[in-house]
């Protein structure tokens, strides 16, 4: 039993500073005739269903959201984990274009202005990230020495991940994933480099990307 506890343990330490657990499952909403030759992604915080990219959904939960001054620094590392895993890791062909390339920060996009801007770089897709729930565990460790006690708490964050490929032109979902990463005591960049890896897997699998093989 210990010689096979101690080399996963070392695994986890070097490849994650601190073990992980992905799960994402998938749902191939419509089937393509052929994968996707440009993707632009988008990052969200979307509290509510979703199921189109209609004017209503728009402004109701995206306009001034998803370029916004408060979730700069996180959306644009989410946005750079995705295209460096979509574009490199996997030996994607698929173009991928960053939204945060596209669209001045904390500018006042109308719905019209935005799809303009998404359908003049070219992308059919759009691949929309959401950051559906977001928490914090709490992992309490207590060492007895000398008749003293020191109890130490490592909190690690987990979270919940939709994630929606649109088409363009209809601006309805063809892809859907549910992702779920818990266990990072590194942080966000590292739970964001696990859902990458993890999206981008599954998009190749399912051929919604063009890829190398």
């Amino acid at each position: 039993m210990m010689k096979t506890i101690f080399p996963l343990l070392a695994l986890c330490l070097v490849f994650l500073s601190g073990c992980a657990i992905t799960s994402t499952s998938t749902a191939k909403v419509q089937e393509l005739a052929k994968p996707y030759v440009g993707i632009m992604t988008l990052v969200t915080d979307i509290d509510t269903d979703f199921n189109q990219l209609d004017s209503a959904t728009y402004e109701q939960h995206i306009r001034g959201k998803f370029n916004n001054l408060e979730n700069l620094k996180y959306r644009k590392h989410l946005e750079k984990t995705l295209a460096r895993n979509l574009e490199q890791q996997q030996q994607v062909q698929t173009r991928i274009v960053k939204s945060s390339d596209v669209f001045e920060l904390n500018a006042n996009v109308s719905y019209s202005e935005f799809l303009e801007k998404i359908r003049a770089t070219g992308v059919d897709g759009i691949l929309l990230v959401n950051l559906r729930n977001y928490w914090y565990t709490n992992d309490y460790t207590t060492v007895h020495f000398d008749h003293v006690s020191t109890t130490t708490t490592d909190t690690e964050p987990s979270a919940v991940f939709y994630t929606y490929l649109l088409d363009s032109q209809t601006l309805h979902p063809v892809w859907f994933a549910d992702s779920m990463v818990q266990g990072i005591s590194a942080g966000y960049d590292t739970l964001h480099n696990h859902l990458a890896r993890s999206i981008s897997r599954k998009l190749r699998k399912d051929k919604y990307i063009m890829a190398k093989y």
